[in-house]
């Protein structure tokens, strides 16, 4: 489980603004949910958690109810999910813990080839990485994950590129300003609004208008897919 480490993790910049619940970079820890139905995905993602100090395994869910009741209850930072699991085999029930769950960070765990895009893509997933991962790996993408950055694993992140990129706009490239490709290049480039507005010399506002109208332009909704729309036309992604 998480065994040989063998794809570059990505961490691709912020996801968004911070859950309101609490800090987690003030209280240095984090509190973990897992979906799991006792299978050995879950032994190994549990044998991962007791044995980091700063992540605490807060509780257990087999359903999208059951996890919206214990986000309710337990106020955790971080939702891990199997996407092999049938409970999380259709964009629905990613959709149903974003609407109930809209604070509550998601990490999804896959297996090489078989990723199913059009969850990996749903909103509410921050982040993808693969079962064939190492311990530290799954470690790391819990942290950025629930401080908000997305992180994918490389050959994931080039599967929802390939897939992606007949569904976005294939005029996108050609109606982007000029400062609006340099707006997704830094996007691209894991770098948040506040330091693109350093960058480039502009107000945080003016960079929030930007994002918004290349996501129009593009016809992408979130962060992710803008960094993906990027990777597919040679925005300056490093994975190094």
């Amino acid at each position: 489980m998480f065994g040989q480490y063998d794809d570059l993790l990505v961490g691709v910049g912020p996801a968004g603004q911070q859950a309101p619940r609490k800090n987690v970079q003030m209280y240095n820890t984090i509190r973990v949910l897992l979906a799991d139905e006792t299978s050995l995905v879950g032994v190994g993602v549990r044998a991962t958690l007791t044995a980091e100090k700063k992540l605490i395994l807060v509780g257990e869910a087999k359903d999208g109810q059951k996890i919206k009741d214990l986000n309710q209850q337990l106020q955790p930072d971080l939702l891990i999910i199997d996407l092999d699991s049938p409970k999380f085999q259709s964009p629905d029930s990613i959709a149903f813990l974003h609407k109930y769950c809209p604070n509550l960070k998601v990490l999804a765990l896959a297996t090489r080839g078989k990723v199913n895009l059009s969850i990996v893509r749903a909103s509410g997933i921050a982040g993808c990485i693969l079962k064939s991962e190492n311990p530290q790996t799954l470690v790391s993408a819990i942290s950025a994950v629930a401080k908000g950055s997305l992180w994918y694993s490389e050959s994931i992140l080039k599967e929802v590129s390939q897939h992606k990129a007949s569904e976005l706009s294939q005029t996108g490239k050609d109606t982007l300003t000029r400062r609006e490709r340099q707006v997704i290049d830094l996007i691209a480039q894991g770098l948040d609004n506040a330091s693109i507005a350093n960058e480039l010399c502009l107000g945080n506002q003016t960079v929030r208008n930007y994002i918004s109208q290349i996501y129009a332009k593009l016809a992408v909704n979130s962060r992710a897919q803008a960094v993906i729309w990027a990777i597919k036309h040679n925005a300056s992604l490093d994975f190094n």
